[in-house]
């Protein structure tokens, strides 16, 4: 399935599978970029985020981190012993939403994207609201690897 097939699938009381791990969805937030592009974010119990890349057709699965990066943001970071590179930065508003959660439709969000060569992601965001940080690491997930299943 790929990201395109699997945001008309998806819903806020869906259940996933992703690397052969289960997830319920506590939040899902459609997100749309200020170039009129949008993403999928997917906040699921346990800590995890999931968010989708039509461009790439790729999923990235982090968790929430406390990080001491402060802007402005260099192009490569050291985290966890790893060289991350930057790749991306955008912001983006809450378009719609459903479950509870993080956001409310009208929420926006910056962020900064660093990647390493391997596949680990490392995203650092920001709340327009309220300032606060939340700083996001873990990897890209193949689209073979996340299933819908309820």
């Amino acid at each position: 399935m790929n990201v395109k097939e699997f945001r008309k699938k998806i819903k806020s009381n869906s259940k996933i599978v992703i690397e052969n791990k289960e997830f319920k969805i506590q939040q899902l937030v459609k997100f749309r970029l200020d170039n009129g592009d949008y993403y999928m974010k997917l906040f699921l119990i346990g800590g995890y985020v999931l968010a989708d890349d039509l461009e790439r057709n790729i999923f990235i699965l982090v968790r929430e981190i406390k990080t001491d990066f402060k802007e402005p943001f260099p192009e490569r970071i050291i985290y966890s012993n790893e060289e991350f590179i930057f790749t991306y930065d955008a912001h983006a508003t809450a378009e719609e939403v459903w479950g509870v959660g993080v956001f409310r439709v009208g929420d926006s969000e910056k962020f900064w994207d660093y990647e390493t060569k391997d596949g680990k992601y490392l995203s650092l965001g920001m709340d327009d609201k309220t300032g606060e940080r939340m700083d996001l690491v873990g990897k890209i997930v193949n689209i073979d690897d996340v299933e819908i299943i309820k």
